[in-house]
Protein backbone atom coordinates (compact mmCIF):
# COMPACT_ATOMS: atom_id res chain seq x y z
CA UNK A 1 0.00 0.00 0.00
CA UNK A 2 1.31 3.24 -0.85
CA UNK A 3 1.66 5.25 2.57
CA UNK A 4 3.17 8.43 0.92
CA UNK A 5 0.51 11.74 2.49
CA UNK A 6 0.31 13.65 -1.11
CA UNK A 7 -3.18 14.81 -2.46
CA UNK A 8 -2.81 12.68 -5.58
CA UNK A 9 -2.05 9.30 -3.52
CA UNK A 10 -4.96 10.62 -1.31
CA UNK A 11 -7.30 11.48 -4.82
CA UNK A 12 -6.58 8.59 -6.64
CA UNK A 13 -7.78 6.41 -3.82
CA UNK A 14 -10.87 8.09 -3.49
CA UNK A 15 -11.86 7.61 -7.05
CA UNK A 16 -10.13 4.10 -6.88
CA UNK A 17 -12.31 3.31 -3.80
CA UNK A 18 -15.80 4.75 -5.55
CA UNK A 19 -15.74 5.08 -9.30
CA UNK A 20 -18.75 6.96 -9.52
CA UNK A 21 -17.31 9.61 -7.79
CA UNK A 22 -14.64 11.55 -9.45
CA UNK A 23 -16.15 15.30 -9.81
CA UNK A 24 -14.58 16.24 -6.99
CA UNK A 25 -12.92 13.92 -4.58
CA UNK A 26 -12.57 15.77 -1.85
CA UNK A 27 -16.31 15.95 -0.97
CA UNK A 28 -16.49 12.06 -0.82
CA UNK A 29 -13.63 10.89 1.81
CA UNK A 30 -13.89 11.18 5.26
CA UNK A 31 -13.72 14.41 7.39
CA UNK A 32 -10.69 12.94 8.79
CA UNK A 33 -8.95 12.52 5.93
CA UNK A 34 -10.16 15.51 3.95
CA UNK A 35 -9.04 17.79 7.25
CA UNK A 36 -6.09 15.85 8.43
CA UNK A 37 -4.07 14.13 5.43
CA UNK A 38 -5.34 16.04 2.41
CA UNK A 39 -5.54 19.63 2.90
CA UNK A 40 -2.33 19.97 5.09
CA UNK A 41 -0.73 18.40 2.34
CA UNK A 42 -2.03 20.75 -1.11
CA UNK A 43 -0.50 24.02 -1.93
CA UNK A 44 -2.18 27.40 -1.13
CA UNK A 45 -3.59 27.93 -4.43
CA UNK A 46 -5.54 24.60 -4.51
CA UNK A 47 -6.64 24.92 -0.81
CA UNK A 48 -8.09 28.61 -2.38
CA UNK A 49 -9.93 26.72 -5.17
CA UNK A 50 -11.37 24.14 -2.86
CA UNK A 51 -12.34 27.18 -0.32
CA UNK A 52 -14.77 28.40 -3.20
CA UNK A 53 -16.50 25.14 -3.84
CA UNK A 54 -18.50 25.16 -0.60
CA UNK A 55 -19.14 26.64 2.47
CA UNK A 56 -17.99 23.32 4.54
CA UNK A 57 -14.81 23.72 2.08
CA UNK A 58 -13.82 27.26 3.19
CA UNK A 59 -14.40 25.93 6.64
CA UNK A 60 -11.99 23.09 6.40
CA UNK A 61 -9.27 25.08 4.84
CA UNK A 62 -9.86 28.32 6.23
CA UNK A 63 -6.80 27.84 9.10
CA UNK A 64 -4.92 26.02 6.35
CA UNK A 65 -4.96 29.37 4.14
CA UNK A 66 -4.86 31.86 6.73
CA UNK A 67 -1.07 31.97 7.69
CA UNK A 68 0.82 31.64 4.18
CA UNK A 69 -1.85 35.02 3.37
CA UNK A 70 -0.68 36.65 6.10
CA UNK A 71 3.00 36.25 5.47
CA UNK A 72 3.09 36.32 2.40
CA UNK A 73 0.17 39.66 2.23
CA UNK A 74 -1.74 38.63 -0.70
CA UNK A 75 -4.51 40.43 -2.04
CA UNK A 76 -8.36 39.13 -2.00
CA UNK A 77 -7.78 38.27 -5.40
CA UNK A 78 -5.69 39.08 -8.18
CA UNK A 79 -8.60 38.73 -11.17
CA UNK A 80 -7.45 41.09 -13.80
CA UNK A 81 -11.19 41.38 -14.86
CA UNK A 82 -11.52 42.96 -11.30
CA UNK A 83 -8.23 45.16 -11.04
CA UNK A 84 -9.75 48.52 -12.07
CA UNK A 85 -12.53 48.55 -9.73
CA UNK A 86 -11.51 46.21 -6.45
CA UNK A 87 -9.77 48.13 -3.89
CA UNK A 88 -6.42 47.11 -4.79
CA UNK A 89 -5.27 46.98 -1.07
CA UNK A 90 -7.91 44.40 0.24
CA UNK A 91 -5.93 41.40 1.76
CA UNK A 92 -7.08 37.51 1.50
CA UNK A 93 -6.12 37.15 5.40
CA UNK A 94 -8.09 39.71 6.56
CA UNK A 95 -11.40 38.42 4.23
CA UNK A 96 -10.67 35.26 5.93
CA UNK A 97 -10.38 36.55 9.64
CA UNK A 98 -13.56 38.32 9.02
CA UNK A 99 -15.04 35.21 8.53
CA UNK A 100 -13.05 33.12 11.11
CA UNK A 101 -12.05 35.61 13.93
CA UNK A 102 -11.74 33.30 16.16
CA UNK A 103 -8.26 32.00 14.24
CA UNK A 104 -6.66 35.60 14.96
CA UNK A 105 -4.51 34.42 17.74
CA UNK A 106 -3.69 31.13 17.10
CA UNK A 107 0.10 30.05 16.67
CA UNK A 108 1.13 27.88 13.61
CA UNK A 109 4.86 28.02 12.26
CA UNK A 110 4.88 28.58 8.25
CA UNK A 111 8.33 29.70 6.06
CA UNK A 112 8.06 32.91 4.07
CA UNK A 113 9.59 33.81 0.51
CA UNK A 114 12.47 33.94 1.52
CA UNK A 115 13.08 30.82 3.60
CA UNK A 116 12.40 32.26 7.06
CA UNK A 117 10.77 29.64 9.62
CA UNK A 118 8.50 31.55 11.75
CA UNK A 119 6.45 30.59 14.96
CA UNK A 120 3.87 32.70 15.39
CA UNK A 121 0.01 33.73 14.91
CA UNK A 122 -1.80 35.65 12.00
CA UNK A 123 -1.59 38.96 14.64
CA UNK A 124 2.21 38.17 15.45
CA UNK A 125 3.16 37.41 11.70
CA UNK A 126 1.56 41.38 10.78
CA UNK A 127 3.65 42.37 14.10
CA UNK A 128 6.40 40.64 12.87
CA UNK A 129 6.29 41.73 9.21
CA UNK A 130 5.40 45.52 9.91
CA UNK A 131 1.94 45.30 8.56
CA UNK A 132 0.42 48.32 10.30
CA UNK A 133 -2.43 48.57 7.61
CA UNK A 134 -3.38 44.84 8.33
CA UNK A 135 -3.18 45.28 12.05
CA UNK A 136 -5.53 49.24 11.56
CA UNK A 137 -8.08 46.59 9.79
CA UNK A 138 -7.10 43.71 12.27
CA UNK A 139 -8.01 46.79 15.39
CA UNK A 140 -10.82 47.79 13.38
CA UNK A 141 -12.94 44.81 12.12
CA UNK A 142 -11.35 41.88 14.06
CA UNK A 143 -10.74 42.00 17.64
CA UNK A 144 -13.74 43.42 18.48
CA UNK A 145 -15.38 40.50 17.48
CA UNK A 146 -13.12 38.70 19.79
CA UNK A 147 -14.00 38.15 23.53
CA UNK A 148 -11.04 39.52 25.63
CA UNK A 149 -9.33 40.03 22.33
CA UNK A 150 -7.85 43.38 23.56
CA UNK A 151 -6.49 41.28 26.40
CA UNK A 152 -5.12 38.41 23.83
CA UNK A 153 -3.82 41.57 21.72
CA UNK A 154 -1.68 43.16 24.46
CA UNK A 155 -0.02 39.64 26.13
CA UNK A 156 0.72 38.66 21.97
CA UNK A 157 2.54 42.19 21.47
CA UNK A 158 4.02 42.02 24.22
CA UNK A 159 5.22 39.00 23.60
CA UNK A 160 6.42 39.92 20.01
CA UNK A 161 8.51 42.43 21.41
CA UNK A 162 9.67 41.57 24.29
CA UNK A 163 12.17 44.93 24.86
CA UNK A 164 9.44 47.46 23.71
CA UNK A 165 9.21 49.96 26.23
CA UNK A 166 5.97 49.64 28.58
CA UNK A 167 5.83 53.64 28.62
CA UNK A 168 4.93 54.40 25.16
CA UNK A 169 6.93 57.25 23.27
CA UNK A 170 4.58 58.99 20.35
CA UNK A 171 8.06 59.46 18.26
CA UNK A 172 9.11 55.98 18.93
CA UNK A 173 11.77 54.63 16.34
CA UNK A 174 12.19 51.46 14.99
CA UNK A 175 14.78 50.60 17.48
CA UNK A 176 12.41 49.85 20.30
CA UNK A 177 10.81 46.89 18.44
CA UNK A 178 14.22 44.92 17.69
CA UNK A 179 14.93 41.98 19.57
CA UNK A 180 18.41 40.47 20.40
CA UNK A 181 18.61 38.71 16.68
CA UNK A 182 17.46 42.34 15.66
CA UNK A 183 20.01 43.95 16.94
CA UNK A 184 22.91 41.72 16.16
CA UNK A 185 21.98 42.37 12.53
CA UNK A 186 22.09 45.41 12.57
CA UNK A 187 25.51 45.67 14.31
CA UNK A 188 27.02 43.05 12.26
CA UNK A 189 25.85 44.46 9.07
CA UNK A 190 27.43 47.88 10.24
CA UNK A 191 30.77 45.97 10.00
CA UNK A 192 30.39 44.36 7.05
CA UNK A 193 29.23 47.11 5.37
CA UNK A 194 32.67 48.96 6.35
CA UNK A 195 34.26 45.44 4.91
CA UNK A 196 32.71 45.98 1.52
CA UNK A 197 33.35 49.68 1.26
CA UNK A 198 37.39 48.49 1.75
CA UNK A 199 36.95 46.15 -0.96
CA UNK A 200 35.21 48.35 -3.62
CA UNK A 201 37.74 50.91 -3.03
CA UNK A 202 40.08 48.57 -4.12
CA UNK A 203 38.55 46.97 -7.35
CA UNK A 204 37.19 49.15 -10.11
CA UNK A 205 34.51 46.86 -10.45
CA UNK A 206 34.65 46.90 -14.76
CA UNK A 207 30.89 47.32 -16.09
CA UNK A 208 29.47 47.00 -12.84
CA UNK A 209 30.89 43.74 -11.89
CA UNK A 210 33.56 42.73 -9.22
CA UNK A 211 37.08 42.08 -10.36
CA UNK A 212 38.00 40.73 -7.41
CA UNK A 213 37.37 37.48 -5.19
CA UNK A 214 37.37 39.20 -2.32
CA UNK A 215 35.21 41.81 -3.16
CA UNK A 216 32.52 39.33 -4.20
CA UNK A 217 33.46 37.26 -0.78
CA UNK A 218 32.70 40.18 1.02
CA UNK A 219 29.13 40.84 -0.35
CA UNK A 220 28.14 37.23 0.42
CA UNK A 221 29.28 37.83 4.01
CA UNK A 222 26.98 40.57 4.51
CA UNK A 223 24.04 38.44 2.76
CA UNK A 224 24.39 35.67 5.62
CA UNK A 225 23.59 38.39 8.19
CA UNK A 226 19.79 38.10 6.96
CA UNK A 227 19.81 34.50 5.47
CA UNK A 228 17.60 32.04 6.85
CA UNK A 229 19.76 30.12 9.29
CA UNK A 230 20.18 26.08 9.93
CA UNK A 231 17.45 25.04 12.35
CA UNK A 232 16.17 29.07 13.39
CA UNK A 233 12.49 29.78 13.77
CA UNK A 234 11.50 33.52 14.58
CA UNK A 235 9.39 34.13 17.58
CA UNK A 236 9.98 37.55 18.24
CA UNK A 237 11.07 40.91 16.64
CA UNK A 238 10.93 41.96 13.64
CA UNK A 239 11.07 39.34 10.44
CA UNK A 240 13.33 42.10 8.81
CA UNK A 241 14.96 45.09 10.20
CA UNK A 242 14.22 48.34 7.82
CA UNK A 243 17.14 49.58 9.60
CA UNK A 244 19.36 47.72 7.43
CA UNK A 245 18.48 49.44 4.10
CA UNK A 246 19.07 52.35 6.32
CA UNK A 247 22.93 51.68 7.26
CA UNK A 248 23.11 50.42 3.55
CA UNK A 249 21.51 53.63 2.47
CA UNK A 250 23.97 55.68 4.39
CA UNK A 251 27.02 54.10 3.01
CA UNK A 252 25.85 54.65 -0.63
CA UNK A 253 25.18 58.24 0.22
CA UNK A 254 28.93 58.67 1.73
CA UNK A 255 30.62 56.48 -1.31
CA UNK A 256 28.26 58.41 -3.85
CA UNK A 257 31.18 61.28 -5.30
CA UNK A 258 34.43 58.35 -4.41
CA UNK A 259 32.97 55.85 -6.12
CA UNK A 260 32.37 55.40 -10.17
CA UNK A 261 29.53 54.45 -11.94
CA UNK A 262 31.02 50.76 -12.07
CA UNK A 263 31.16 50.88 -8.62
CA UNK A 264 27.87 52.12 -7.19
CA UNK A 265 26.46 50.09 -9.95
CA UNK A 266 28.05 46.71 -8.52
CA UNK A 267 26.88 48.08 -5.01
CA UNK A 268 23.03 48.79 -6.16
CA UNK A 269 22.76 45.49 -7.76
CA UNK A 270 24.34 43.32 -5.11
CA UNK A 271 24.06 44.79 -1.91
CA UNK A 272 21.12 47.02 -2.32
CA UNK A 273 19.65 44.24 -4.16
CA UNK A 274 20.61 41.15 -2.20
CA UNK A 275 18.85 43.78 1.32
CA UNK A 276 15.55 44.37 -0.41
CA UNK A 277 15.88 40.37 -1.62
CA UNK A 278 15.29 39.84 2.02
CA UNK A 279 12.53 42.23 2.55
CA UNK A 280 9.21 41.16 3.74
CA UNK A 281 6.45 40.74 1.89
CA UNK A 282 4.74 43.55 2.46
CA UNK A 283 7.71 45.92 2.58
CA UNK A 284 8.39 44.23 -1.36
CA UNK A 285 4.93 45.96 -2.09
CA UNK A 286 5.91 49.02 -0.36
CA UNK A 287 9.60 48.89 -2.07
CA UNK A 288 8.20 47.51 -5.67
CA UNK A 289 5.12 50.44 -5.53
CA UNK A 290 8.40 53.04 -5.19
CA UNK A 291 8.45 54.70 -1.38
CA UNK A 292 8.00 57.83 -3.21
CA UNK A 293 4.48 57.17 -4.41
CA UNK A 294 3.25 55.11 -1.37
CA UNK A 295 0.10 56.16 -0.02
CA UNK A 296 0.93 56.25 4.08
CA UNK A 297 -2.66 55.83 4.82
CA UNK A 298 -4.22 53.39 2.48
CA UNK A 299 -0.96 51.33 2.62
CA UNK A 300 1.06 49.60 -1.23
CA UNK A 301 -0.99 47.56 -4.37
CA UNK A 302 -1.63 43.83 -2.29
CA UNK A 303 -1.40 42.79 -6.49
CA UNK A 304 2.03 44.00 -7.16
CA UNK A 305 5.28 43.02 -5.04
CA UNK A 306 8.56 41.72 -5.69
CA UNK A 307 7.50 38.75 -4.07
CA UNK A 308 3.85 38.33 -5.81
CA UNK A 309 3.18 35.98 -8.93
CA UNK A 310 2.50 38.74 -11.25
CA UNK A 311 5.04 41.87 -10.86
CA UNK A 312 3.59 44.66 -13.19
CA UNK A 313 5.40 45.64 -15.56
CA UNK A 314 7.86 43.00 -15.55
CA UNK A 315 8.13 40.85 -18.67
CA UNK A 316 7.37 37.56 -17.76
CA UNK A 317 10.85 35.90 -19.37
CA UNK A 318 12.17 37.87 -16.15
CA UNK A 319 9.89 36.74 -13.34
CA UNK A 320 9.90 35.04 -10.67
CA UNK A 321 12.34 38.07 -9.02
CA UNK A 322 12.84 35.08 -6.13
CA UNK A 323 16.62 34.45 -6.92
CA UNK A 324 16.99 36.90 -9.13
CA UNK A 325 17.32 39.88 -6.50
CA UNK A 326 20.94 40.88 -5.54
CA UNK A 327 22.56 38.79 -8.54
CA UNK A 328 21.02 40.03 -11.90
CA UNK A 329 19.00 42.48 -10.46
CA UNK A 330 18.01 45.13 -7.97
CA UNK A 331 14.87 47.49 -7.51
CA UNK A 332 15.11 51.20 -6.32
CA UNK A 333 13.25 51.62 -3.22
CA UNK A 334 12.53 54.83 -3.92
CA UNK A 335 10.39 54.94 -7.20
CA UNK A 336 10.44 51.08 -7.56
CA UNK A 337 12.15 50.91 -10.86
CA UNK A 338 13.03 47.12 -11.58
CA UNK A 339 17.03 47.16 -13.17
CA UNK A 340 18.43 43.95 -14.81
CA UNK A 341 21.75 43.73 -15.90
CA UNK A 342 21.80 44.06 -19.55
CA UNK A 343 23.45 42.35 -22.55
CA UNK A 344 25.44 45.20 -23.20
CA UNK A 345 28.00 45.40 -20.45
CA UNK A 346 27.58 48.22 -18.13
CA UNK A 347 23.76 48.40 -18.65
CA UNK A 348 20.70 47.91 -16.69
CA UNK A 349 17.91 47.28 -18.90
CA UNK A 350 15.19 48.97 -16.22
CA UNK A 351 10.75 48.80 -16.00
CA UNK A 352 8.24 50.32 -14.27
CA UNK A 353 5.61 49.04 -13.03
CA UNK A 354 3.86 50.26 -16.04
CA UNK A 355 5.97 48.22 -18.13
CA UNK A 356 7.97 51.04 -19.45
CA UNK A 357 11.50 50.35 -20.65
CA UNK A 358 15.14 51.91 -21.30
CA UNK A 359 18.54 50.11 -21.40
CA UNK A 360 21.35 52.82 -19.72
CA UNK A 361 24.38 52.82 -17.11
CA UNK A 362 22.00 53.47 -14.21
CA UNK A 363 22.49 52.75 -10.97
CA UNK A 364 20.91 53.49 -7.32
CA UNK A 365 21.03 57.22 -6.77
CA UNK A 366 20.40 58.90 -10.00
CA UNK A 367 17.50 61.36 -9.94
CA UNK A 368 16.37 62.62 -6.43
CA UNK A 369 19.43 62.80 -3.78
CA UNK A 370 20.27 60.19 -1.54
CA UNK A 371 19.01 62.42 0.97
CA UNK A 372 15.60 62.69 -0.75
CA UNK A 373 15.59 58.80 -1.07
CA UNK A 374 17.10 58.22 2.65
CA UNK A 375 14.05 60.41 3.97
CA UNK A 376 11.48 58.21 2.21
CA UNK A 377 12.92 55.04 3.68
CA UNK A 378 12.70 56.33 6.68
CA UNK A 379 9.31 58.00 6.24
CA UNK A 380 8.61 54.05 6.05
CA UNK A 381 10.70 53.62 8.87
CA UNK A 382 9.40 55.40 11.31
CA UNK A 383 5.74 55.57 10.71
CA UNK A 384 5.68 52.04 10.85
CA UNK A 385 7.49 52.09 14.38
CA UNK A 386 4.75 54.75 15.67
CA UNK A 387 1.86 52.76 14.23
CA UNK A 388 2.60 50.05 16.00
CA UNK A 389 3.35 51.57 19.21
CA UNK A 390 -0.23 53.41 18.94
CA UNK A 391 -2.24 50.34 18.55
CA UNK A 392 -0.23 49.15 21.59
CA UNK A 393 -0.83 52.42 23.31
CA UNK A 394 -4.71 52.17 22.93
CA UNK A 395 -4.98 48.50 23.77
CA UNK A 396 -3.06 48.70 26.72
CA UNK A 397 -5.17 51.82 27.80
CA UNK A 398 -8.64 49.78 27.03
CA UNK A 399 -6.84 46.85 29.20
CA UNK A 400 -6.56 49.06 31.54
CA UNK A 401 -9.88 51.02 31.72
CA UNK A 402 -11.65 46.68 31.63
CA UNK A 403 -9.39 46.28 34.32
CA UNK A 404 -10.72 48.98 36.67
CA UNK A 405 -14.45 48.27 35.73
CA UNK A 406 -16.36 46.99 38.65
Amino acid sequence: MDTRKSPDVIMADARISDDSKTLFPPFYLPEDIRVVELYPNCPSKVLGLFARTSHQAEADTASLRLLPSAVNAEPESYKPESYQWADETRMAAIAILKRHPELLFITSKIKDHFGRWIEASPYRIFLGAGDVWALKKVYEEIIPKIEDGEVLAKAQFQAQFPNCPQVFNPNMPEEVLYDKRNKAQISDVIAKLKIIVEKINADPCANGQATKDETTEAVADLCKIFAPKEGEILKTGLHFPLGILKEIGKVYDAQFNPWSYAQLAFFSRTVIGGAVAALTAVDGQCVKNGLANLNMEKGPDRRDGLFCRRPKGIPQDKVPLVGKLGRTMFVDPYDGYSCFVSSTPGYFDWYNKNGAWCACAWHFGCGPSGFVRRLALENLWRTKAETIGNYYAATRREVNTLSRSP
